[in-house]
């Protein structure tokens, strides 16, 4: 080996990355591949549609697709009856599910006229709602997808 090469071999640059390659094949043992990472969990699913599914549940956390009244007597009744309606429905899904109310932990409520409809729509959200384990709740105004449907309710709860 000639003196030139042996010095270039000693310098601090070598050295310095002789030191950084081992120690990142040293990481690299030790580091786990993507590939290699699996999701145990499961989604179960009840009521699908060609475009989704009523409720589903991952990782203990229950998921209720947007509710509304019957459909075929929209046209005949108000925002109280809506409401009534929707809410047995999410009663329906979360019993299905495994889950009840009392487990909620996030609602999301869209109001077809929220000046006209909001207090009634509270009124038997109100007298629905476990007192002691309400979770978080949005409320707003939206256009709906059919004409005579005043509210939709989507809820997230918990497995007890």
């Amino acid at each position: 080996m000639s003196e030139s090469s042996s010095s270039f071999l000693s310098s601090p640059f070598v050295a310095g990355f002789t030191s950084a390659v081992a120690v990142g094949a040293i990481g690299l043992l030790f580091m786990r591949k993507p590939s290699s990472v699996r999701n145990c969990s499961r989604i179960t699913r009840w009521r699908d549609s060609p475009r989704s599914s009523a409720v589903l549940e991952h990782n203990g956390v229950v998921y209720v697709a947007g509710q509304v009244a019957n459909i075929p007597t929209l046209a005949e009744t108000g925002i109280e009856e809506q409401t009534k309606q929707t809410l047995a429905k999410v009663d329906e899904l979360l019993e299905l599910a495994g889950t009840d109310k009392s487990n909620i932990l996030s609602a999301q409520i869209w109001v077809k006229d929220i000046q006209r409809d909001f207090e009634g729509m509270n009124k038997v959200w109100n007298s629905w709602v476990t007192p002691n384990s309400k979770g978080v709740r949005a409320c707003v105004e939206s256009r709906m997808a059919r004409e005579h449907i005043l509210v939709e309710v989507k809820v997230i709860a918990a497995l007890p």
